[in-house]
């Protein structure tokens, strides 16, 4: 064989092998995002999530314009216009149920629901929150000046495990610390997932007032739950000149720690599971497992030092 068309037949295996790369890549399978409307209709949450599933490994990731669709209609629009393959939804664990028992063919990953019935295709993920209270709250205890913390939440039953973590971690810290708790609104439920929004949710002037309120009592740090109207309680802090300790989302040189949900993470772990066909029913991801804490540079070396040491424990 010639030279040249030894050159030839290898452009050609090279196209050849280009052209089979391509179609396994368009052929992958599909992850979509869909959030529940009822649950968040927040833009910048949305991005946060997409950008977060975008990093998983093994899969496609599409980003779908949702505008004006309603919950179930996105997910028939991921299914049949996207085909996607798997859906990745906060919403309520009956809806996604539902969708699972009618497509057969994909599989539907909840984020923040358990399943005691297990259907192939559905996947619960759960994000154990309480031992990240727990650290955030010894620092707060170990910290706070006053003796004096607050928390300012969105619902009591959304915000039950980090409330609790965070209050038996500061008065395991210092038993002479006292939480003043209050809560942005109420919120009507069904099967676990609220689907009405008070609007006092998403009240950032009354957040803020919430807050002068507690800095005004003598509370120095405040644990931020309040979600869509954070942004009052950080203009608090700042206004007042204290702390705060909120999601890592929020930025602001008065929040002294924070804590996240590492979605990505989850996620890998559930795609690689399910690449090897190998998925479990339910997942739980825990401190050190897709649940993270960041202190930053305002807390001691020596309190630094203590949750560290408490959370390589857990």
């Amino acid at each position: 064989m010639s030279k040249k068309k030894k050159i030839m037949s290898i452009i050609g295996i090279v196209v050849l092998l280009g052209i089979f790369a391509l179609a396994l890549y368009i052929n992958r399978d599909k992850l979509v995002v869909v959030a529940d409307v009822t649950h968040t209709t927040e833009d910048v949450y949305l991005d946060y999530l997409f950008d977060e599933v975008s990093e998983v490994e093994g899969i496609a990731v599409d980003n779908v314009n949702f505008d004006g669709l309603t919950f179930n209609e996105r997910i028939n629009y991921a299914i049949d216009k996207v085909k996607a393959s798997l859906i990745v939804a906060y919403a309520s664990s009956k809806e996604m149920k539902m969708f699972a028992e009618n497509y057969k063919d994909v599989t539907f990953i909840t984020l923040g629901s358990l399943y005691e019935e297990e259907l192939d295709n559905l996947v619960g993920v759960k994000y154990d929150m309480y031992n990240a209270g727990y650290l955030l709250g010894y620092l707060a205890g170990s910290s706070t000046v006053t003796n004096n913390l607050g928390i300012i939440g969105t619902d009591e039953k959304i915000n039950e495990e980090l409330v609790s973590g965070f209050s038996d971690g500061a008065l395991t810290a210092n038993n002479s610390v006292i939480i003043t708790v209050d809560y942005m609104g109420k919120e009507t439920y069904f099967n676990g997932y609220y689907q009405n929004k008070s609007e006092d949710l998403e009240d950032t002037e009354l957040a803020r007032r919430k807050a002068n309120s507690m800095y005004d009592s003598g509370i120095d740090i405040i644990f931020d739950l309040a979600n869509n109207s954070s942004e009052g309680i950080i203009k608090s802090a700042e206004e007042n000149d204290k702390y705060v300790i909120s999601d890592c989302m929020d930025k602001s040189d008065n929040i002294i720690a924070c804590y996240e949900r590492d979605i990505t993470y989850g996620l890998n772990e559930i795609v690689k599971d399910y690449n090897n066909k190998n998925l479990k029913n339910n997942y739980t991801f825990n401190i050190n497992d897709g649940v993270n804490i960041t202190i930053f540079d305002k807390i001691s070396k020596e309190v630094k030092e203590k949750i560290e040491s408490l959370e390589k424990e857990m």
